[in-house]
């Protein structure tokens, strides 16, 4: 008989790997691809330059790629400087004059160091969260390249608060408003500016004060604030049944107690029980307790069983032992993308992981006899009109069936 002639496997074609953006963690343009020695993901930052930088630097990249050059280094500028991590004294360049806005910039950056608390220190009064600092240095940073942008590179290292202009400050806040950003974004990094307007009056940079009123200015508002819209019972149960037993019990974490990515990242073996939990909220530091829903004990009990997690240690960890949520990395929000996607969903169709808080909100606070001193410390806030109002109404009648289906389950002492 003769021979069948066995095919040839068909050669895999190279992917180009395509210029992308993204307003997550700071990140702006990038590329993602693969290490051809490890195979591992790797994703190169072009940051958050405009869109003609970014396609120049990622032609050049390519053609590094395809030719085996190494990209030469490149000249750090005094706003390169400034996106350093840490020692943020040494951003003042010796090309910076003192008293520049550069100087009181990277003055008060040093400061919101000094400030911060360690992960999940205590809560000391005028501290700040590490994520907070990240946050802050970000929205800082934007105005800073805007004002190097309109000015001329390296303007901010000889301006001083009286060449900062009324139109400088209304076209950065019409810039963000375009942008697309929520009215809370929009605020908090007009806030940024006006902290290195008061830091500017400090007697080591001069005295300075603003030469027109802050308040006189036109103000463009961002995107309001979306209600949140809670998942359907059909995309729980979807969620649910495409998880496994540890994301299962993180889903139920955030639904029957309350816990957001932070609150899971810190979360520690023997902090729960069969009977109640007791612990800090991360975010706000705010002592939280209650009851244990049985399901959620029956599932982080055999979750724990399971993993072998000793007393004292965190409940859950990355694949490399690191917390779920640490710096700017937040594995929480890689995995419920992730799932979203896997049962056909995206953000659009339902909300990120938060939305489990807001869904367990709704069902505690939905509940006869919950006061809203009750409502506070289940969700770990102080009490305020606003959680009245968004928590304690009647159900919308589109929630009712989730609502009552989280409800009963929570009851039950066993997993379905």
């Amino acid at each position: 008989m003769p021979k069948t002639k066995l095919s040839q496997p068909q050669k895999r074609r190279k992917r180009i790997p395509k210029l992308a953006y993204t307003k997550l963690r700071g990140i702006g343009w990038h590329v993602s691809y693969r290490d051809p020695q490890t195979g591992l993901p790797k994703k190169h930052r072009f940051g958050d330059v405009t869109e003609d930088k970014a396609t120049a630097m990622y032609h050049q990249w390519i053609a590094d790629k395809l030719t085996g050059k190494k990209p030469a280094p490149a000249q750090a500028t005094e706003l390169q400087k400034l996106k350093a991590p840490t020692k943020s004294a040494e951003m003042v360049t010796r090309k910076s004059v003192p008293g520049s806005l550069l100087h009181v910039a990277s003055d008060l950056l040093r400061f919101d160091e000094e400030r911060t608390r360690a992960e999940g220190g205590p809560r000391v009064r005028g501290s700040i969260h590490p994520r907070v600092r990240l946050n802050r240095r970000k929205m800082l940073l934007d105005f800073m390249e805007f004002m190097n942008e309109r000015h001329g590179q390296g303007s901010m290292g000889h301006m001083k608060l009286a060449d900062l202009s009324i139109a400088d400050v209304e076209a950065y806040n019409r810039k963000i408003a375009l942008a697309s950003y929520s009215q809370s974004q929009v605020t908090e990094r007009l806030q940024m500016v006006h902290a290195v307007i008061e830091r500017a009056g400090r007697p080591e940079f001069g005295h300075q004060v603003l030469q027109w009123n802050w308040s006189s200015r036109d103000v463009i508002h961002g995107v309001p604030a979306e209600k949140m819209k809670l998942p359907t019972l059909d995309q729980l149960q979807k969620l649910l049944k495409a998880s496994e037993l540890r994301e299962q019990s993180m889903i139920w974490l955030g639904i029957g107690l309350g816990f957001g990515p932070s609150d899971l990242a810190a979360l520690r073996v023997g902090q729960i029980d069969e009977a109640s939990y007791d612990l800090r909220r991360g975010k706000t530091g705010i002592e939280r307790f209650g009851d244990t829903p049985p399901l959620v004990w029956g599932l982080v009990s055999k979750y724990i069983a399971k993993e072998r997690r000793p007393k004292g240690e965190l409940m859950f960890v990355t694949r490399t032992g690191r917390p779920i949520v640490h710096g700017r990395t937040n594995s929480v929000f890689l995995w419920w993308d992730k799932l979203r996607k896997e049962i056909g969903e995206s953000s659009k169709s339902i909300a990120g992981f938060y939305v489990l808080r807001h869904l367990g909100a709704t069902e505690y606070g939905s509940r006869s006899g919950i006061s809203v001193g009750e409502v506070k410390r289940w969700l770990g806030h102080s009490a305020t009109s606003r959680i009245a109002d968004v928590y304690m109404k009647p159900v919308a009648p589109e929630q009712k069936p989730v609502v009552e289906w989280v409800r009963t389950s929570l009851a039950i002492d066993s997993i379905r």
